[in-house]
């Protein structure tokens, strides 16, 4: 078997778990607590309140022209992984609706909020960490950062709070209440898979198509880096070392922008446990190590 083939194989599997993950998060504890914590499975649940249409069925429908949009804005490398995920979430949030007939698993809508944050961040967050998505919102972001150089984040928040408001017109100010902790919750177990303990990654590049591995690393991966001068030991040749830090989210885009470049380049990873400067944590902000 190859290794393209294995790791085909690992990130499907990888990608379902997520999926089941983040679908049983809805199922057992937002859905039946009429947590709408943002996104589009928010705007699903209030229509499942309002209208009793599946909540899965209504996600798809909306995700379709969003997609759909993504790929105008992106062009057709918006991914497979993203038309996977975003139509099976939603076959596998209706199928554990009917099996589990939307009763939720605790009356307590606290512990709802804070466990269909972790569930769900979780499984998102192993989606994002395989270069996957499940569509929604952060296409429309994604796409007013493109288009008006809104932040990416700024444009999620605005986004979520817009559904949070109708959320708490529907269903009340309670369960809008409880949804922001979801969201904060989501977004915090979502840094957790995908940076660790905020930890980066040092990545050493030695190739022999130095020029368009520095122009993808500053163009696609949007980082910088440094170029060492050095001298292979067997080979005796001078080689450029070129020695980029990036996010753990970005680690597994930059190993497959290089093997689609050069199959053969040689790469160091390390960890780096404190990253300061402009793009990581400021200089000047207090960092609290995590023991």
């Amino acid at each position: 078997m190859t290794r393209d083939k294995k790791r085909f194989i690992k990130d499907f599997i990888i990608m379902n778990f997520a999926l089941i993950l983040a679908s049983l998060g809805f199922v057992w504890f937002l859905i039946p607590s009429k947590i709408a914590a943002g996104g589009v499975s928010g705007i699903a649940t209030i229509i499942y309140y309002l209208f009793h249409l599946p909540v899965g069925m209504v996600m798809l429908v909306l995700n379709i022209p969003l997609f759909l949009a993504g790929l105008k804005f992106f062009g057709k490398g918006y991914g497979f992984k993203t038309l996977y995920g975003t139509i099976m979430l939603s076959v596998y949030t209706d199928t554990f609706s009917y099996i589990f007939t939307l009763n939720g698993v605790t009356d307590n809508i606290l512990l709802s909020s804070l466990y269909g944050g972790i569930t769900t961040g979780i499984g998102i967050g192993l989606i994002m960490k395989i270069g996957g998505s499940t569509g929604g919102t952060d296409i429309i972001a994604q796409i007013l950062h493109e288009k008006f150089k809104i932040q990416t984040g700024n444009a999620l928040i605005g986004v979520d709070f817009i559904v949070l408001a109708s959320a708490g017109i529907v269903f009340g100010m309670e369960p809008a209440l409880y949804a922001i902790i979801t969201l904060y919750t989501t977004g915090r177990m979502i840094n957790v898979v995908l940076d660790g303990a905020n930890y980066s990654k040092v990545a050493y590049i030695i190739s022999d198509e130095y020029d368009l591995i520095r122009n993808m690393i500053v163009s696609d991966i949007n980082r910088g880096g440094t170029v060492f001068y050095s001298k292979g030991l067997y080979t005796d040749k001078n080689k450029n070392v070129i020695m980029t830090v990036v996010k753990n989210k970005e680690i597994y885009i930059l190993r497959e922008k290089i093997k689609n470049i050069d199959e053969k380049a040689f790469i160091i990873i390390t960890d780096a446990h404190e990253v300061l400067g402009e793009g990581f944590s400021p200089i000047g902000e207090k960092v609290i190590e995590n023991k």
